[in-house]
């Protein structure tokens, strides 16, 4: 290679590393300006699913209510920025927050290590333990163990936590997955007799079974892994990480989070309201 080769071949090779570097420079810019951003449109713009009674829409009006949607609100008030709310579903509510779609979303999301890879979680809101639909006739199951046989068919949302759940801990079942948001569809199927058990998270199946006598939650006394819910934001945005944990700081401490949460609380014998503790409520 002659010298005026190496020269310039040189030259390029600076000049890639300092593209590269002012590329980094600015993702990292953009990311840290992303609260500016909320501050400067004078809007923070909140990804939700509705799922009650953390986010209920009203189907004529449109309207939301619900703990999650006062919570954040609050926090908005607190913020001085006005809350716009976008309506996602479990199945694309990463990749809103990833292409800037929205810049939190309060789908009350069970915080994985696994999801945790992709999104940035605040302070868990309240922690949620599961549950297990089964007819209340059948005898066949007690424990999680009893579902582990290739005759038992589990039916869970598909991409949510039981479903992971539901493959690490029964591999011999069959998973039956239902590409759905609503939480309770899966307990729709063992009602039909098209699934012999569903799981999901314990506040949602005891709010279903109340009212419908044919089926029973197997672990209405005793939920199992328990597990932190929180709200997400893109991963790298620290500085709205930080602003929204001050914020659940504030509404847990003062007892806020409670008195939000407590009127949207199902009046039955195992569940009072969501608290930061545990919900249901260990008694």
């Amino acid at each position: 290679m002659t010298f005026t080769m190496r020269f310039w071949l040189r030259r390029l090779i600076l000049c890639c590393s300092l593209a590269l570097a002012m590329l980094g420079f600015v993702v990292g810019l953009a990311s840290a300006q992303t609260l500016q951003d909320i501050i400067s449109r004078g809007e923070m713009k909140i990804g939700y699913i509705p799922a009650p009674p953390g986010t209920i829409k009203d189907a004529n009006t449109g309207e939301l209510s619900g703990f999650y949607v006062d919570g954040i609100r609050e926090i908005a008030a607190m913020m001085k920025v006005k809350p716009v709310f976008v309506e996602t579903t479990w199945g694309t509510f990463v990749a809103g927050l990833q292409s800037g779609q929205f810049d939190m979303a309060i789908a009350g999301t069970f915080a994985t290590v696994q999801r945790a890879m992709v999104v940035s979680f605040t302070k868990p809101i309240f922690y949620l333990g599961y549950g297990a639909v089964v007819r209340v006739n059948d005898t066949r199951y007690k424990t999680l163990d009893d579902m582990n046989t290739p005759e038992t068919r589990i039916a869970v949302v598909q991409g949510g936590s039981a479903e992971d759940f539901a493959r690490r801990n029964m591999p011999k079942a069959q998973v039956i997955t239902l590409a759905t948001g609503n939480l309770t569809a899966g307990f729709v199927e063992v009602v039909a007799g098209r699934a012999d058990v569903s799981l999901e998270d314990a506040f949602t199946i005891n709010a279903f079974v109340a009212k419908q006598p044919t089926v029973k939650n197997l672990f209405a006394d005793n939920a199992y892994n328990f597990t932190p819910i929180a709200w997400t934001v893109r991963r790298g945005n620290t500085d709205l990480l930080a602003v929204l944990n001050t914020g659940i700081d504030i509404l847990i401490s003062t007892g806020r989070w409670d008195e939000l949460a407590r009127p949207f609380g199902p009046n039955t014998r195992h569940i009072d309201a969501p608290n930061f503790v545990s919900f249901p409520r260990l008694r």
